[in-house]
């Protein structure tokens, strides 16, 4: 597996990325013209981490600006489908090879910054009783007016609609993914609740991240396997669902972290102290011949750091290589 962190293109993140070895990164997305994202735009950031021998590999993740009248079922939703089809094909033509997008049609939810981890470190949590009192200042891609999430719910949607707008998502851009040579990978609900005012919430567990895969059978549909996310579903078993999913060949990218719980309440604590074995899970990866890129994910607020937590990565990048190599000294023994 390659490890990767989540990439700027300023000079100082990208010095930064490289004195911790790394040669892969993933980023999100250009900002989108008209609704879809030129190939000169993918292309200018390609090249910028190519001259930094760094390799863009995954964009994480498609700007929900560009679809989310189609998570919504709304009358412009063939619009925007237009746009997205012809955005994947730049990213192909750019030779991007992996687009993770998600189906949270209200966002990531968290509740709170808790002060209380080692060393004075904060750990973002998710309590399903806070939330029910806060429930507008749980919506983490709303707050500031920077990241606003595009939609706010005027409308209850059933499980039943959100998976039927997303079964007509998957069958119109997989082949279009297809002959672009590029991978779409979707990533699961976070947090794994199966409401949030009104609106279902659908990648809640194994079972639904099978049927993503089996709407649409193709080498181009599979999942973005949160570690963190998967491993906050009820009654889920973070090693079983690698060989699962994995062992079908069917994840595209990774997210690697460590929770602390799992809903109606969690948090996300360091990678040494969460509920998963790190180790087993490292060596199931490597059982399931996972050779895709492994991102290092959320990570808790440690005193001192900057405001991209490099300190925090830097430990969990060091975490991840560790692992990996002394399971690979532990097989050559």
């Amino acid at each position: 597996m390659k490890i990767a962190l989540h990439a700027s293109e300023s000079a100082d993140h990208i010095a930064f990325v490289q004195s911790l070895g790394l040669s892969d990164v993933v980023c999100g997305m250009p900002a989108e013209i008209n609704g879809v994202v030129p190939v000169e735009a993918f292309e200018q950031r390609r090249d910028i981490f190519a001259r930094h021998n760094l390799d863009w590999g995954v964009i994480e993740n498609l700007s929900p600006t560009l679809y989310d009248e189609i998570m919504f079922g709304t009358a412009e939703r063939e619009r925007q489908l237009d746009g997205v089809c012809r955005t994947i094909e730049n990213i192909g033509k750019a030779g991007i090879p992996v687009l993770q997008y998600q189906w949270m049609l209200l966002g990531g939810l968290r509740t709170e910054y808790s002060p209380t981890g080692r060393g004075g470190a904060r750990y973002p949590r998710f309590d399903s009783a806070i939330a029910q009192h806060m429930a507008a200042a749980c919506l983490d891609w709303m707050g500031g007016g920077k990241h606003r999430y595009p939609h706010v719910p005027d409308r209850p949607l059933s499980s039943e609609q959100v998976w039927a707008h997303l079964e007509w998502f998957l069958k119109a851009v997989v082949p279009v993914a297809e002959s672009a040579g590029v991978r779409i990978a979707a990533h699961p609900d976070d947090a794994p609740v199966p409401e949030y005012l009104g609106v279902a919430r659908i990648l809640i567990d194994v079972a639904s991240l099978q049927r993503v895969i089996d709407t649409v059978p193709s080498p181009n549909n599979g999942i973005g396997f949160c570690m963190g996310t998967i491993g906050t579903m009820a009654g889920v078993d973070v090693i079983d669902a690698i060989r699962r999913i994995g062992g079908q060949g069917k994840v595209f990218f990774a997210h690697f972290r460590n929770p602390r719980g799992q809903v109606p309440s969690f948090e996300e604590v360091f990678p040494d102290e969460g509920d998963i074995d790190m180790v087993a899970a490292v060596a199931a990866w490597q059982e399931v011949g996972f050779d895709g890129v492994i991102r290092i994910d959320h990570c808790p607020g440690v005193v001192g750091d900057n405001g991209r937590a490099d300190r925090s990565f830097a430990f969990q990048v060091g975490y991840l290589r560790g692992l990996i190599q002394s399971l690979a000294t532990g097989a050559g023994q």
